[in-house]
């Protein structure tokens, strides 16, 4: 896996399986910027409707490389590398581990219960109060994996991840007035799309398809 490693090296050339901040194509290495506000705005450009599928390719690569894609092989290649990047997790990986499932057996999608865009106040001060990080500052400069890592890090006090517990909140088995403030919480905090897991694997399906599509015709 090519997430965050306190033993890999930067350096391509003793890390040839590792994304970093480096693509090598064709015995040619390409600066790739993959810090965490750069895949934020990927991930905001794939729920961009304002754009067609075609523009979104152009625009993701103008992101991550700095210039247009001209060799539509080339961005196939590159863009099943980040894709299969952003997909990783450390942990939750077994392949053997069955979705899960309501009462009827139906599988139930795994769904997020954060947002980078919609709870960015929360996460900046999140990371203000436990870390000290100024994440404005760190635009351009902290690193995906850096980026994720203190996230998924983040206490049971900070404001993220009390907004977290509110929405994961079982409240089958409230009553009164503590049901009441339960679900008057939730109804604030509730996110304007909880896209599932499900859904952004269909993203990033239609996203790598489209450059396919261009690799071929």
């Amino acid at each position: 896996m090519n997430m965050l490693s306190l033993t890999r090296s930067e350096n391509p050339r003793s890390n040839p399986t590792g994304l970093n901040n480096e693509f090598e194509y064709q015995g040619k290495t390409y600066p790739i910027d993959l810090s965490f506000d750069t895949v934020i705005s990927f991930y905001q450009l794939l729920d961009d409707e304002h754009f067609t599928a075609e523009e979104k390719v152009s625009v993701a690569f103008e992101m991550f490389f700095g210039f247009k894609p001209q060799d539509a092989d080339f961005a196939v290649s590159a863009f099943e590398q980040i894709s299969n990047y952003l997909r990783e997790q450390p942990y939750g990986n077994d392949d053997d581990d069955e979705p899960s499932s309501d009462m009827q057996g139906t599988p139930t999608p795994a769904i997020k219960y954060y947002s980078y865009t919609q709870d960015a106040q929360a996460i900046y001060a999140s990371f203000r109060e436990q870390y000290g990080i100024n994440l404005l500052q760190e635009k351009g400069k902290m690193h995906w994996d850096e980026f994720k890592a203190l996230f998924a890090g983040l206490n049971d006090k900070t404001y993220m991840s009390r907004i977290i517990q509110i929405r994961m909140r079982d409240t089958s088995e409230l009553k009164g007035q503590e049901l009441t403030d339960a679900l008057n919480a939730k109804q604030y905090y509730e996110l304007n799309e909880n896209k599932t897991e499900e859904a952004r694997e269909q993203q990033f399906t239609g996203f790598m398809n489209t450059i396919k599509a261009w690799a071929q015709s």
